[in-house]
């Protein structure tokens, strides 16, 4: 599917500069206050948005809408709005409550005092008995709110329309949702889906992971230096899965959400004995329990099991996060980092209260912000990942670079109806398959080929010559042995049925070879071929096909494969392991002539391999 074929993300424009010029015509002069620009800015939001939720739509909502499909057959679709991915200031427009106030919440009516109980059985309990619903008794307080601003002349905020919205955070204005779809039996509050990127990568995480830079400045400033050099040590994996750290990740300088999943997905060898006692085993446990609701939290795919371990997990980081707060936080004087102090410096400055700031001051994790209690909700919007539209953004900014940066709203309407046009001309002058279109993943080779090795044999070296030159090597002791004890079942595999082949490919131990038999293996020019890099395709667990690349010379050289026992060549295979783990000392091929008279064919065979070095077992552990 073409990824033009969605529309674009919607943006709402703010009210305009000339706005002041226009409400100080009705306010003698002064210019309009904080609270009633604010409220200008919710109605202006909420009728945008009525020019997308309108008449058209809602009847299309309730009797359909009949569309001519590709195969020439016409389908009555109905429209649904099923999630509405948003960050929290835009959640509290399309809710129309009020910002951090006393319900914080735009699902439910959570006391923002009782935040902090997540995961509990009365957490839980409170979630459900006080979910927020667009019924008839909400909808009459905001009429009786707006009716003492408009028809008596109350201030937005005033003393009467506080007594009405307070309690349960509301604000007087009217929605969109409600208006044009609350009678077909949608309730808007429930389409808000939980935003892991602003939420919990940007909120609860990097809060989490800020109080532990204190709790190590706390202890011995030394220790933000070994975090620094620990995570300067892991390396890459996969494609953009863990990129390079910074020189300096305690600075937290220009750091991005995937950043902070990063550091979130490699804090426990990190954070591993930096504290001590009991405060130690609570931090790891709660940073494994972090990551592991993070990692099936983001899953694209969810079965029962998945959402019930989501769901005790939940239970369990929550738990886990009253623990560290009431714990192990009041066991360390943790005061504010240094960018902290900068940051509160250059806010003080502004205000005029530079001499007022302290030099630093205490700090304490905030367990009350909304963003710890978003987690609790994610059960019920498990694919989040897929309901959210965070890369589409990449697709404006990208325009806007292109733009003066000045009158760029025309400009950027300008470009995206350019872009469009010439989409539409190249699909009627140079049709192409579903599967050619730019959002398929560039794959090396053919996505159906297990792997994909370069067919260059530029780089070469004489077999005798590499084993001479790497004598002293234990890497290379039995290196020909081995290799034609590998070889020869594959050789002997590629002359039966394909469907036999993988039943023969089971190398036998070296001993169990007769010496004549491996004899028979021969080497075209007696050369032994090398590569760089080597691509693997894989069938992910969402049913997608991927790629990953073994490259011999950057870190992304290590790899695991399953066990089988007898087959690693260890002298410690332990049939109870799941899988094996081996370093790449080099991507091979040969060219194989295999003699005998069990032979008609003297022609050379191309043979890809691995030469490895397996990694021993440490010791037992598992999570």
């Amino acid at each position: 599917m073409s990824p033009n074929i969605v529309a674009e993300n919607q943006a709402s424009n703010p009210l305009p500069p000339s706005f002041n010029d226009f409400a100080s015509k009705f306010t003698g002069g002064k210019g309009p206050t904080s609270q009633f620009y604010t409220h200008c800015g919710r109605e202006f939001f909420h009728e945008q948005m009525k020019a997308l939720i309108d008449d058209e739509f809602a009847y299309a909502w309730e009797h359909g809408i009949v569309i001519r499909c590709g195969d020439g057959i016409s389908r009555r679709f109905y429209p649904r709005i099923f999630t509405y991915s948003a960050d929290y200031p835009e959640k509290i427009l399309l809710a129309s409550i009020r910002d951090k106030g006393a319900c914080p919440c735009p699902r439910c009516l959570v006391p923002k005092m009782e935040i902090s109980k997540l995961g509990s059985a009365e957490d839980r309990q409170k979630r459900k008995s006080s979910a927020r619903v667009d019924d008839v008794g909400r909808r009459r307080n905001i009429a009786k709110a707006r009716n003492l601003i408009y028809k008596e002349n109350n201030r937005v905020n005033g003393a009467a329309v506080e007594r009405i919205l307070k309690e349960a955070s509301l604000v007087p204005n009217q929605n969109a949702f409600s208006d044009n779809l609350s009678h077909l039996g949608f309730n808007f509050f429930q389409m808000l889906a939980v935003d892991l990127l602003h939420e919990f990568e940007l909120g609860v995480w990097k809060a989490l992971f800020t109080h532990l830079l204190r709790i190590l400045a706390a202890i011995n400033p030394d220790l933000l230096n070994e975090l620094d050099r620990r995570y300067r040590q892991i390396p890459t994996f996969g494609k953009g899965t863990i990129r390079k750290f910074s020189s300096n990740t305690s600075q937290m300088k220009k750091l991005a959400a995937r950043d902070f999943e990063d550091i979130l997905q490699c804090a426990l060898p990190v954070f591993d004995g930096l504290l001590t006692g009991d405060n130690q085993t609570s931090v790891m446990r709660l940073l494994f329990i972090c990551a592991h609701w993070h990692g099936l939290a983001k899953l694209r795919m969810h079965s029962d099991p998945t959402l019930q371990l989501l769901d005790d997990l939940t239970t369990e980081i929550g738990s886990s996060l009253r623990e560290f707060s009431s714990i192990v936080c009041p066991s360390y004087k943790t005061r504010e980092l240094p960018r902290e102090l900068e940051a509160r410096h250059r806010r003080a400055a502004k205000q005029s209260k530079a001499d007022d700031v302290t030099p630093t001051s205490i700090t304490r994790l905030e367990t009350t912000s909304m963003k710890f209690e978003k987690e609790g909700q994610q059960i019920r919007i498990a694919l989040s990942p897929l309901y959210q539209g965070e890369l589409e953004h990449r697709t404006p900014k990208a325009r806007y670079r292109r733009t003066d940066k000045k009158l760029f709203i025309k400009q950027l309407t300008q470009i995206e109806r350019r872009q469009t046009r010439l989409r539409r001309l190249r699909r009627n002058y140079f049709p192409t398959s579903p599967l050619s279109h730019s959002n398929k993943e560039r794959l090396n080779g053919s996505a159906k080929d297990h792997h994909h090795i370069g067919k260059s044999e530029a780089l070469y070296e004489d077999i005798g010559s590499f084993l001479r030159t790497r004598d002293d090597d234990p890497a290379t002791k039995n290196f020909l042995p081995k290799l034609k004890a590998h070889l020869l079942p594959r050789i002997q595999a590629a002359r039966v049925p394909s469907d036999l082949a993988y039943l023969n490919q089971v190398q036998a131990p070296l001993h169990t070879v007769e010496p004549q038999t491996l004899d028979n293996v021969l080497f075209k020019f007696n050369r032994l071929y090398f590569h760089n890099t080597m691509c693997v395709n894989y069938t992910t667990y969402d049913i997608r096909r991927a790629q990953d690349t073994i490259n011999v010379n950057t870190e992304r050289r290590d790899i695991m494969v399953l066990s089988k026992s007898d087959s690693s060549g260890t002298d410690d295979s332990d049939e109870s392991l799941a899988f094996i783990y081996a370093r790449v000392l080099g991507i091979c091929h040969v060219n194989v002539v295999q003699t005998g008279a069990a032979t008609p064919d003297y022609t050379p065979q191309r043979f890809n391999f691995l030469w490895v070095r397996w990694f021993r077992r440490v010791s037992p552990g598992s999570w």
